[in-house]
């Protein structure tokens, strides 16, 4: 019982540190005037992150590959299941927004067009690990409030 609250409680911290996409017209600004962006090329860049955000079908895959055999809630891997997936999400997320950092502040020379897709792409599209990892291990450790955890979740 205290692992799934345990697991629960983690979950909604998680879900609720990693909405960064969501924040993006607050850093929209800086990302225009550090790299030279008319308004189009931004709403393109922008068209990437809600792209990314919402093509959640490989953490997906990785969450059923992951807790494929998982048992009774007190087997050990029901545990790491849902972590591979936050791993792999949170690695993806670093990726991402490391780069875009890196590209704004002028570490790195300003990449091409394509590769600030790709950083964005990559930055929004962990969120959907941790979508993944979180909402569907709710539902599956509380069956009876399916619905709630999703609401409180999303």
């Amino acid at each position: 019982e205290g692992t799934r609250w345990f697991a629960a409680a983690a979950s909604v911290l998680i879900q609720a540190s990693s909405g960064a996409s969501y924040a993006f017209g607050i850093y929209s600004p800086i990302l225009k005037s550090s790299q030279g962006y008319d308004q189009s090329t931004l709403d393109v860049v922008s068209v990437f992150k809600d792209v990314g955000a919402n093509a959640g079908v490989i953490s997906g895959f990785l969450y059923s590959a992951a807790c494929r055999s998982v048992g009774s809630l007190e087997d050990e891997k029901s545990v790491w299941g849902p972590w591979v997936v936050h791993a792999v999400g949170a690695i993806q997320c670093f990726a991402g927004y490391f780069f875009l950092w890196l590209a704004v502040t002028g570490t790195i020379p300003k990449p091409r067009l394509e590769l600030m897709y790709l950083f964005m792409f990559l930055a929004a599209h962990s969120q959907t690990f941790f979508n993944t990892a979180n909402v569907v291990t709710a539902v599956r450790n509380f069956p009876d409030y399916s619905g709630t955890v999703v609401g409180i979740m999303k």
